[in-house]
């Protein structure tokens, strides 16, 4: 299966002032002058993101901060090879530390969103829906106390000059679009990896349909940056790979929430409920790994 480019999710673009339009990269660009432009912007969008953040905070917020974090992540993985991998791979730990932060409200609210869509078991889900609301709370609380104590802007100020003085420290750097070019062949080769994994069938768990669906955000994300010096737009393959991004995307919603039942079924104080919710996640989730695996052997 060829991967060339991954749809962007209308979700996870950038919201951006109507009167600062973003600097774009062009061929002329400097591989170092490339990464200050993107590095600035995204992470500019994640403090925007963090400093949104209170106790009426909508989901969304939080799921725009993390996606602003794993595009951190992803360029931060793009560049490596011409950074210190060490510390490259510590600035990467902390982008996803604060990630999780923030993902551990995002999880509840999928959880409580997916119970509240079961219009079948609503009303047997009501007061266990009751109960995860004030999980969410508690567990917002401890996100926005973890990410305001983690300073994000400071994290990512520093991890942005570190990492610009590193590349401006280099004697010689590659042409941006030759860059630009091997690292998303690197990361659609990874991707091939993982999905020709998750069709064998002694990898048909989720666990390897869990990184294609990393390995294809790490592509979109390296694709959405570096666009503008790439060879080739690559549209031919966006329908194939929209269709089982949307499946990963539903079955890891589904894996996420049933791990979050099985974990506190006893603090949520609803054992019947819990029992039918997690039989009524376990059923969907083996439908919908049912329909990865087929979309990817067709794809194949």
């Amino acid at each position: 299966m060829s991967f060339h480019i991954l749809a962007l999710a209308p979700d996870e673009l950038d919201s951006r002032e109507d009167n600062a339009p973003p600097r774009s990269i062009s061929p002329a660009t400097s591989v170092a002058t490339a990464f200050a432009v993107l590095a600035t912007q995204t992470s500019a969008e994640a403090i925007r993101r963090a400093h949104a953040l209170h106790a009426g905070s909508e989901p969304e917020v939080l799921h725009k901060l993390r996606v602003a974090l794993r595009r951190l992540r992803s360029l931060w993985w793009a560049y490596e090879p011409l950074l210190d991998q060490k510390d490259a791979k510590l600035k990467r730990g902390e982008f996803k530390y604060l990630a999780d932060a923030a993902g551990k409200t995002r999880d509840w609210d999928v959880l409580r969103d997916i119970l509240m869509a079961n219009q079948q078991k609503q009303l047997s889900h009501r007061r266990l829906i009751v109960a995860v609301e004030e999980h969410r709370t508690n567990a917002l609380s401890l996100s926005l106390r973890t990410i305001r104590s983690a300073g994000v802007e400071e994290i990512l100020q520093r991890a942005v000059a570190g990492a610009a003085h590193q590349l401006d420290s280099r004697s010689a750097l590659p042409v941006l679009s030759e860059f630009a070019e091997e690292r998303v062949a690197r990361a659609e080769k990874a991707l091939q990896k993982r999905v020709r994994q998750a069709t064998e069938p002694e990898h048909s768990g989720y666990a390897t349909l869990h990184e294609v669906r990393i390995s294809g955000k790490k592509l979109r994300y390296l694709l959405e940056f570096f666009s503008p010096v790439l060879a080739h737009s690559h549209p031919s393959t966006i329908e194939r790979l929209t269709s089982v991004q949307n499946e990963l995307g539903k079955l890891n919603d589904l894996v996420t929430s049933e791990t979050l039942l099985r974990e506190y079924s006893f603090q949520l104080g609803e054992p019947d409920g819990v029992k039918e919710a997690v039989q009524y996640f376990d059923d969907q989730k083996r439908r919908h790994m049912r329909a990865a695996h087929e979309i990817l052997r067709t794809a194949s």
